[in-house]
């Protein structure tokens, strides 16, 4: 079961004047007024007679969609818990005329969590704008988007793809600055059909053209085996096969500076010395370098939980 929730939805209807007499309907999926909400909320509207919608949270405009679906994915993880937030949307008609919706107020609580992605919410084929970032180019933006039919949960999944030459990483930024104790959560598959590596963890920046990834897990294409790289590289000893969804967990004690790793509820890692939490705020997804092929990944959560963990890798306190 997802652990952050798509926000429950209604359908706010409103008719609008769009030009030369004609009316238009205006759909909005939106959280309902006055409601929390928490995680990747998909908002959508189903505008005729425009030819762009523009998506307001705040009075800042947030994200623009020229084509159908008329669709954003608002990333509530960038706001605090308990913050208000106003929405509404903005339809530019054929005659370009403007026209706005109403405004809904919903407030943010996300619990503990930091950051979490199912890759649900987006629209086939997008790059995960909410959050994501690329930092290496791999193969290029048109081989690295979100996929359906092959996930891990749900129907979604993101597809990152590199080159022998060019590995392909994207990140997300994260407020760290309060965190002790980290969790954090992916699953992942390499298909046999386009074989490469994997590798994802904090990005740390060396120089202009070289960057490596700490406190992370890389799954090592030539050996097939899962090595964890804290400060230091370590093998597993556990092999990995292809067109098999992986589930990892890593918990890093900031306060201890150490690591552990879990692979599909099974502790394979313990204590390994990590880097400090001031070195890198940036988590990163990434295909091996110096191999070309495809990576999915799903379910990324991360979570500042102070709780400790049993030899499974449960937590002492439930996630909300």
């Amino acid at each position: 079961m997802k652990v952050v929730e798509l926000v429950s939805i209604v359908l706010l209807l409103i008719l609008v004047t769009c030009g030369d007499g004609e009316y238009s309907e205006i759909r909005m999926t939106m959280p309902q007024d006055g409601s929390t909400v928490g995680g990747m909320v998909r908002v959508e509207t189903n505008v005729s007679a425009a030819v762009m919608v523009q998506f307001y949270v705040d009075d800042t405009l947030i994200y623009t969609c020229d084509s159908v679906p008329f669709v954003f994915t608002w990333n509530t993880f960038l706001h605090s818990n308990n913050s208000s937030h106003v929405i509404y949307a903005k339809v530019k008609c054929m005659n370009y005329d403007e026209v706005y919706s109403d405004t809904i107020l919903v407030t943010i609580d996300n619990g503990t969590m930091i950051f979490a992605d199912d890759f649900e919410s987006y629209v086939l084929g997008d790059y995960p704008y909410a959050g994501w970032f690329e930092i290496w180019p791999g193969a290029g933006s048109s081989y690295t988007y979100v996929d359906r039919g092959i996930a891990s949960t749900g129907e979604q999944s993101f597809r990152l793809e590199g080159t022998e030459d060019l590995v392909r990483t994207d990140g997300v930024e994260l407020v760290l600055d309060d965190v002790d104790h980290l969790i954090y959560e992916t699953s992942l598959m390499l298909p046999s059909s386009d074989s490469a590596g994997a590798l994802f963890g904090f990005f740390v920046l060396l120089n202009p053209s070289l960057g490596a990834i700490y406190n992370g897990v890389w799954f090592n294409r030539d050996d097939n085996l899962v090595y964890a790289r804290g400060v230091v590289e370590d093998s597993t000893g556990r092999t990995w096969e292809h067109d098999t969804w992986y589930s990892v967990r890593v918990t890093l004690d900031y306060s201890q500076m150490i690591m552990n790793v879990w692979l599909g509820g099974e502790q394979i890692v313990s204590d390994l010395p990590a880097i400090p939490r001031d070195l890198t705020d940036t988590f990163a997804l990434a295909t091996e370098h110096g191999t070309h092929g495809i990576v999915y990944y799903d379910d990324v959560r991360m979570l500042n939980e102070a709780g400790s963990t049993d030899a499974a890798g449960n937590r002492s306190r439930p996630v909300p």
